[in-house]
């Protein structure tokens, strides 16, 4: 029997990192993250159809990670954000959007839950990390800082960028390898 592996991963990582991950494997990450759902993803997908650029934030990503989230935000007295809940949303919303985003982005792991169909996670190469779902409020005591906002008109479905730490535990759930737990 496999014995599944826990892993600590600084953002950015490398993707030698990634091609080791295999599923069933813990990992725990730090680092800036990007939030993103239907919305953030079809605005991104459609500047890069477009050959228009990206706003500045997400150079910032490269080697990271995306979580399918739609937070619940609390406006602070000076103007800031907090994030009071962020449970994942379902991924397969994205699955037409996450080749272009992971590949445009060079995102190396994407958060969320119930898996995703029709994404190149070898020739990327990306990870799919479940996160609970219903463990929302909790999601708050990994973020350190709300580091900006892209997109503040979309609401919850906005591209929030995220200092995290020790975000976790994530599972892998489909790996480089061709290894998914869905497909079990």
């Amino acid at each position: 029997m496999k014995e599944n592996r826990i892993n600590h991963i600084i953002l950015p990582a490398s993707k030698e990192i990634v091609k080791d991950l295999k599923i069933g494997d813990i990992i725990y990450i730090s680092g800036l993250i990007c939030t993103g759902r239907d919305q953030v993803h079809k605005k991104i997908v459609n500047l890069v159809n477009n050959g228009r650029q990206l706003p500045k934030n997400f150079e910032n990503l490269k080697n990271s990670a995306i979580y399918h989230m739609g937070p619940i935000v609390k406006t602070k007295s000076d103007g800031s954000f907090q994030i009071i809940s962020g449970g994942p949303t379902t991924s397969a919303r994205m699955n037409p959007f996450q080749n272009t985003i992971c590949k445009n982005l060079n995102i190396l792991f994407v958060i969320g839950k119930g898996g995703m169909q029709g994404v190149n996670w070898d020739k990327l190469p990306a990870v799919y990390l479940q996160f609970p779902g219903g463990a929302g409020a909790i999601v708050s005591k990994f973020i350190k800082k709300v580091v900006s906002v892209e997109w503040k008109e979309l609401g919850p479905e906005a591209a929030w960028f995220l200092e995290v730490e020790n975000f976790g535990p994530l599972l892998v759930a489909i790996d480089t390898q061709g290894g998914n737990l869905y497909m079990r």
